[in-house]
């Protein structure tokens, strides 16, 4: 292809905001109940733990159909799986509000919205190669990122208020029907791609998911940022998930731990901004992803010997950074490195094992303290996962380095 035939269009962001729109949607759908457990657990009369699990099958749900979403995305493209998940949130989003207090329908709808996440977030990198230059990728990868990070604060820190003002069921309905205008906007009115590519590399020819996954698994590089995700993510998730059980034996009472998760998503949403856009300016990858963890292992160690709440509000932020950060980096470093395998293909396996080590560290380490119930000994472990991630990191390679090995 000619670069006379390469154009960028202006729609592009039009495309961004309304996928970002069902992207938010869905993160609120996931994490509705986390910051009203106890209200929800007596309104449905189950344990707390039972709570947990609405949010849990999300996770749980990525392992399997994550491969299902990429194969679809992969053939049919980004409007139609994108599209998918934005049909799957929006119906079984509104349906939760007929449930009433019926705790297992309210598990089968979470359930149908669940399998709808990877059709979204395995779409992020496609999005970014169908629609945006070169030039501007890794910010449209982040953007997108962002949106996820916008949707889970919006969902912890407005809930409890929508609950307060009305009750369980029209907080339920409310977010229903968010589900269902984000959903109709994005099916109506997203286009797949523009008349002419943004850039001569989506033009590309790509091979089948099958022969992909073969590429995948014998490329180094991509295993290193495999492993990067599984560790990433799954301290992320678990310091998240255990904010308050962590604080609490150093002083901290409830509203101070949500303050302080609440300063991780802060700091992973500047992150992203930053490093996405240093990462489209420079076209580096390999030195921003050393920093974000250099950054991460610094603060996650800093916070598991510290008590003093200004180093932990300081570090929780930056803790944050240097996690998130790395995400959209990291997915537009994968796409560079296992060309010419699909976006949806290596972005689908990435955040497929970025939940399972959410899973593995949330599971594993409940209960892992000392006597008096500090989280002190899961944090050092972690801090010593990151600097082993750091020292992995090392060995990647830059994209204009990466056809001479």
């Amino acid at each position: 292809m000619s670069e006379t035939n390469i154009q960028v269009y202006g729609s592009r962001w039009k495309v961004l905001l309304l996928f970002m729109f069902i992207n938010i949607t869905m993160q609120i759908l996931w994490i509705t109940f986390a910051s009203i457990t106890i209200e929800a657990a007596g309104f449905y009369e189950v344990a707390e733990l039972d709570i947990l699990l609405l949010s849990l099958v999300f996770m749980i749900a990525y392992i399997p159909v994550t491969f299902l979403a990429s194969w679809i995305i992969d053939k049919y493209d980004f409007r139609i799986g994108a599209g998918i998940g934005a049909v799957l949130a929006g119906i079984f989003g509104f349906l939760r509000f007929f449930a009433g207090n019926d705790y297992t329908l309210v598990l089968i709808f979470q359930i149908g919205i669940a399998i709808g996440q990877p059709f979204i977030l395995n779409s992020i990198t496609r999005l970014s190669a169908n629609w945006f230059p070169e030039s501007e990728r890794t910010t449209a990868t982040g953007l997108s990122m962002i949106s996820q990070f916008i949707g889970i604060m919006l969902g912890v820190l407005i809930t409890p208020f929508i609950f307060d003002a009305f009750d369980i069921p029209i907080t339920i309905l409310i977010y229903g029907i968010l589900a269902l205008i984000s959903g109709a906007c994005f099916v109506i009115f997203t286009k797949n791609k523009p008349p002419t590519p943004p850039s001569i590399e989506i033009s590309k020819e790509k091979v089948l998911m099958g022969q992909g996954l073969k590429q995948i698994f014998v490329n180094r590089y991509f295993i290193i940022l495999f492993v990067t995700f599984f560790f990433g993510l799954g301290i992320f998730n678990f310091i998240t998930s255990y904010i308050e059980l962590i604080v609490a034996p150093r002083g901290f009472d409830p509203t101070e731990a949500g303050i302080l998760g609440g300063l991780m998503l802060i700091g992973g949403i500047v992150g992203c901004v930053i490093m996405s856009a240093l990462s489209d300016k420079y076209k580096k990858r390999k030195i921003l992803l050393i920093i974000s963890i250099i950054i991460a292992t610094i603060s996650l160690s800093v916070i598991t010997f510290s008590a003093d709440p200004i180093l932990l509000y300081l570090f929780s932020f930056l803790l944050g950074y240097g996690i998130l950060s790395a995400g959209p980096v990291a997915l537009e470093y994968a796409v560079d490195l296992t060309e010419p395998v699909p976006e949806a293909t290596s972005n689908g396996l990435l955040l497929m094992i970025g939940q399972v080590g959410g899973i593995i560290f949330i599971l594993f380490f409940e209960g892992f303290t000392t006597p008096l119930g500090d989280y002190f000994p899961t944090l050092l472990l972690e801090s010593i996962f990151l600097l082993i991630v750091l020292i992995m990191v090392f060995f990647l390679k830059e994209k204009s380095n990466l056809k001479s090995t």
